[in-house]
């Protein structure tokens, strides 16, 4: 009689935003894995897991020490065998936590208290290094192994990847460049012989469902293409850095800078959605949300951003390239991301230095709404206008663009 091999235990990890968002991210995603690995499974189990998971995220948000540049690397682990569950939140503090007996007049203390009160186990464990410590708890809910436990399903995104990208140049300032809703990395390349090299190091990353991440599949949220730029810096060596962002890249690297506290140097925006989001008719609306399934919509979208003065020619290459570079469900899935995600009051006040480059003959993103947003915001943000570039300035006006950028980030 042969023995079966034992099936490997499911493990999924995700990092974590230092962000007061990472709770809720945190819940929602054990919840959302522990119904993959149990699909038969009640709600009960799950939003008890959310919950305790909840508390010592919060926990770590609120009380552990930044390691270093005032920002904290959070992640955390999920591992299930055939007699529980176990979730373990790591942070870069290496004091341990106390539970205490809360007051029940007070609004916070509760976090440990209502784990050890409802967990089957807990506990605390510095890392050997002294560098962080991770809280766990375990529950003793039935989790039944997924058939492939090291592949997420369609459409999961358990932790940040490190996006593929091109490099370019060997300079000391490290400069990551976000492509917009329409583009991917190719977008740059027209620009790469006239970057200096010497002064600046450039990393242009693909968006999951784009160029060469286009069978990535995620939530194609704002959260999580910083979560993957934050992964690409981590893997580059990156410690800080500063961004360029066009159009849809232009709220992507606010969110990557609130959610990298300390890390981000300068911001660069090229005609950049405003925190606030984009307001729509019911007609544009249509048109836009129509473009993912039908090209001419995308025609007509480029020719009313560029000020219909380009050539036929020229637009008709700009679509095929979109058409050619972008998943449909990812394209459409970012519309919603960038259009109607609003968290400019976040960005009131912050002092990070900004320079917002518009173009005179974009209707659309126009320097008055930079002027009613990004600088109205940005205490430190000053705004250039590209007197013969619409929304697309890094294919209008490439050599202005590039002196600009330059000038601005030396």
């Amino acid at each position: 009689m042969t023995t079966a091999p034992a099936r490997q235990r499911p493990v999924a990890d995700r990092r974590l935003p230092d962000s007061l968002r990472a709770p809720a991210i945190a819940r929602r995603w054990v919840e959302r894995t522990f119904r993959r690995w149990n699909p038969d499974s009640g709600d009960e189990a799950a939003a008890l897991l959310g919950e305790l998971t909840s508390e010592l995220v919060t926990n770590a948000i609120m009380h552990a020490i930044p390691a270093e540049r005032g920002r904290r690397a959070l992640a955390i682990r999920m591992i299930a065998d055939g007699e529980g569950v176990r979730v373990e939140v790591h942070d870069p503090d290496p004091a341990l936590p106390t539970m205490r007996v809360p007051d029940r007049a007070a609004e916070s203390g509760r976090g440990l208290f209502l784990v050890d009160a409802q967990a089957a186990r807990w506990g605390a464990v510095r890392r050997p290094d002294g560098r962080g410590k991770h809280v766990w708890f375990s529950l003793p809910c039935a989790s039944a192994p997924p058939a492939s436990p090291e592949s997420p399903d369609e459409g999961e995104s358990p932790m940040s990847v490190a996006l593929p990208h091109d490099v370019h140049g060997t300079g000391p300032h490290r400069v990551i460049a976000l492509h917009g809703w329409f583009g991917d990395r190719t977008q740059w390349r027209g620009l790469h012989p006239y970057l200096d090299g010497d002064a600046f190091t450039y990393a242009f990353p693909d968006y999951r469902g784009y160029g060469d991440a286009r069978d990535l599949t995620g939530d194609y949220t704002l959260a999580e293409i910083a979560g993957d730029v934050i992964a690409l810096a981590d893997k580059l060596g990156w410690d800080t850095f500063s961004l360029i962002g066009h159009s849809m890249g232009g709220t992507v690297m606010q969110r990557v800078m609130l959610d990298a506290p300390g890390r981000v140097r300068k911001l660069v925006g090229i005609s950049p959605v405003p925190a606030c989001g984009v307001p729509f008719d019911e007609e544009s609306w249509a048109l836009f949300a129509g473009a993912a399934a039908r090209p001419a919509d995308r025609r007509a979208i480029i020719d009313f951003t560029t000020g219909s003065r380009m050539p036929s020619r020229w637009l008709d290459r700009m679509v095929a390239a979109s058409v050619g570079n972008s998943d449909p469900a990812a394209f459409r899935a970012y519309l919603d991301a960038w259009a109607r995600t609003d968290y400019h009051r976040e960005v009131i006040g912050n002092p990070t230095p900004a320079l917002i480059i518009a173009g005179a003959h974009d209707p659309a993103l126009s320097p008055d709404v930079m002027r009613r947003t990004w600088l109205e915001w940005y205490p430190n943000a000053e705004l250039t206008v590209l007197a013969d570039a619409g929304h697309y300035a890094v294919e209008e006006t490439p050599l202005a663009l590039i002196s600009h950028i330059e000038g601005f980030l030396r």
